[in-house]
């Protein structure tokens, strides 16, 4: 009989090549064949313009072994273009095999539910999720494995059958297959495949922070410049490679107040591949109001003696705006002679152009004239912009620049990978490069001229940064995807960052059964399993070695007393090496930075515990184990916390282990009991701050 499962788990299937609606009948075709059986519940999500009203989530026909087909309203329309590749379709594998069909049933893929095993990871670690995933007859067009697409996405959601998933409330984990080991059924008629799974933060060290060559772009005849609250937006003819923090020199836009989009700039933002954003005072100037023309009032031959010198003035009292060295061009002007027509309508740059005043320039022709000329007529001076990058053309660094905060340069990080990834759409459907509400700052850089990242992954990266600010501060990092926007977190691990409730589904205690089925306060329940352990494999001592900005190296031997760390004495003091990778214009600076960040964690012990929760309340919330709950919001208010998530922090109490505050949660690892949909969740968190084991001993606990 048909069923529902209170979960879904989605594994993304070909690319969509077409999306079609006719009479409220959607076709979709993959670019190849999508083992796909009708009766299956098929995600279609990310289309847009006419392809909107095919989104959702549909039980299918498979028509042919690369079409589908459902219902969808009563539309009609054709995804094209972007609105077609910004879509993909993705089957639920844990649709009960009561909703197919007797004929269906043999051809469709479905998971061993005691084999489903989930991990989210919050201290920028990558974790593994693994399922079995069975098809008792390969269909002609072959075996499940081989339809869907390389390192093809997977998620799972906390949501009944052929209901629409929200990631903000439902999504429990994502990642991407790694690894697919496949093997015959016993009948020998199907396949049995075991699926690795590499979870999203993986993609930390599978993209690396470089971007395409920054080169001049010319604005003209793609909407140019436009002003609007003193920011100007420019869109350029082709891809511009720019990345928020880049500085560009603008030129020879012309026109009185117009001219005031020329100049040096920090890019803002970069909407899209041919747009960028900078701060700018000036009048608004939206559509072809910037123009970039002026018109030529009259131009003279300059003195006897410079016969190639010719004075254009601008006509009225209009200002060019232009600088000496900037790039005009003249059309349509009439000269006393065939020949002095042919000389000044041409292209002028460089030294060929001088400023003589505000409505004034002077140009230098190709060859000399020798007799006096004039030119008149509905002649044009138009200025043909250069948008030139300052700095290196290719983003192998990152450039950290005086007064710059860790927000900002983590920022300039995503910019980066944004710039040369917002088309790899299937990327962006893993994680979004261009959402940063989740980055925080807490320092600023120092005024050290000089500072830069090298490039590499955006983990390294991103570490790097840790080690440059966290050098200041002597405050934890951490970063990682998150699951409610797929976003880049970049956060402190502190006492002032840390909420002031739990946000957690549930407060953990030991000293009583808890209350875990409360709406009206919040919501707390005894664990399974509860331990914490100490890490003492711990460095007090390191030889650091930086590269400067000149090519030389500084080398130094630094002991964790030296940057402020409490002496703990009778303890074996063991060494380690680092090579920091910030280059420096003062390096001695820059080595006491990084051995203060390298020993924020390396010269003290860990304290890391887990716990583990199983069964079930008798609550609607909680009825399939205890991943969702009640928190408490304010002095009297709460509210549901639909799942765990990394980056949430727990209220734990647990007298005989000298337990009692908040604790960060690290991990998230999900299964479910045998033979049943109750889950089993077991939680890895930390201290909230880096408290060492001697100063924990005296004050009678970690908190």
């Amino acid at each position: 009989m048909p069923g529902t499962a209170p979960f879904q788990l989605y594994v993304d299937l070909p690319a969509i090549s077409s999306a079609v609606i006719a009479s409220g009948t959607v076709t979709i075709t993959t670019a190849s064949f999508h083992s796909v059986a009708t009766g299956s519940y098929v995600q279609v999500e990310g289309l847009g313009g006419a392809g909107t009203a095919m989104n959702g989530v549909f039980q299918v026909t498979a028509s042919s072994g690369t079409t589908l087909t459902y219902t969808s309203g009563t539309t009609s329309g054709t995804a094209t273009g972007t609105a077609l590749a910004t879509g993909a379709a993705s089957q639920d594998v844990l649709n009960p095999l009561g909703n197919y069909s007797s004929a269906a049933r043999p051809f469709a893929v479905y998971v061993d539910l005691e084999s489903l095993s989930m991990s989210a990871s919050g201290d920028g670690n990558t974790s593994s999720m693994a399922f079995t995933l069975l098809q008792d007859v390969t269909p002609t067009t072959g075996p499940w494995h081989l339809s869907i697409p390389d390192q093809a996405r997977i998620r799972l959601y906390k949501k009944n059958t052929g209901s629409t998933p929200t990631d903000s409330t439902d999504l429990y984990f994502i990642g991407t297959i790694s690894s697919i080991a496949a093997r015959m059924n016993e009948s020998g008629q199907g396949t049995i495949s075991d699926i690795n799974i590499e979870e999203v933060n993986g993609v930390l060290d599978r993209l690396v922070v470089f971007g395409k060559e920054r080169q001049a772009r010319d604005p003209e005849g793609e909407g140019g410049f436009s002003r609007s609250g003193n920011v100007t937006t420019v869109t350029t003819s082709t891809d511009h490679g720019y990345a928020v923090g880049d500085k560009v020199r603008i030129a020879s836009v012309i026109g009185g107040s117009n001219a005031t989009f020329n100049g040096t700039f920090t890019i803002a933002s970069t909407p899209d591949e041919v747009t960028f954003t900078y701060a700018n005072s000036g009048n608004d100037a939206t559509g072809d109001s910037w123009r970039n023309i002026g018109t030529i009032a009259h131009a003279t031959k300059g003195t006897k003696k410079i016969l190639n010198k010719v004075r254009v003035n601008l006509s009225g009292t209009a200002f060019h705006g232009l600088s000496s060295g900037d790039t005009v061009q003249i059309r349509d002007a009439v000269g006393s002679s065939d020949k002095a027509t042919a000389q000044i309508n041409a292209v002028f740059t460089g030294s060929n152009v001088v400023k003589i005043s505000t409505t004034v320039l002077e140009l230098t022709l190709s060859s000399a004239l020798t007799t006096a000329q004039t030119w008149t007529g509905a002649g044009e001076i138009r200025g043909i912009v250069t948008i030139t990058p300052i700095g290196s053309q290719t983003q192998t660094t990152i450039p950290i620049v005086g007064g710059e905060d860790e927000g900002d340069a983590v920022r300039k990080v995503l910019s980066t990978v944004n710039s040369y990834k917002r088309r790899e759409y299937p990327v962006q459907r893993l994680v979004s490069t261009t959402t940063t509400s989740g980055i925080s700052s807490s320092v600023a850089a120092s005024s050290d001229a000089g500072l830069s990242i090298p490039g590499g992954t955006l983990r390294s990266v991103l570490d790097s940064i840790v080690e440059l600010y966290g050098g200041q501060d002597s405050k934890e990092r951490r970063y990682f995807i998150n699951l409610t926007n797929r976003a880049l977190q970049y956060r402190l691990v502190d006492t002032a960052s840390q909420p002031t409730y739990a946000n957690a589904p549930y407060r953990i205690t030991t000293s009583s059964p808890g209350t875990p089925d409360t709406t009206t306060a919040a919501a707390s329940i005894a664990p399974y399993s509860l331990e914490v352990s100490y890490d003492h494999q711990t460095t007090k001592q390191a030889l650091f070695g930086l590269n400067s900005t000149t090519g030389a190296t500084t080398r130094k031997v630094v002991k964790y007393t030296e940057v402020g760390f409490t002496n703990r004495s009778g303890s074996p003091v063991f060494d380690g090496v680092v090579e920091f990778p910030t280059a420096a214009a003062s390096p001695a600076t820059q080595v006491t930075r990084a051995a203060k960040s390298y020993f924020i964690e390396r010269h003290k012990p860990l304290l890391t515990g887990t716990f583990t929760l199983r069964g079930a309340g008798t609550a609607a919330h909680n009825n399939l184990g205890f991943s969702a709950g009640y928190y408490q919001t304010g002095a009297s208010t709460f509210s549901l916390q639909t799942k765990w998530e990394p980056g949430q922090f727990v209220f734990i109490e647990c007298v005989p282990l000298s337990l009692s505050g908040l604790f960060r949660v690290e991990t998230v690892d999900w299964s479910l009991e045998p033979g049943s949909y109750v889950q089993v969740i077991r939680v890895t968190f930390n201290r909230r701050s880096p408290n060492n084991l001697v100063d924990a001993i005296k004050k009678g606990g970690i908190s």
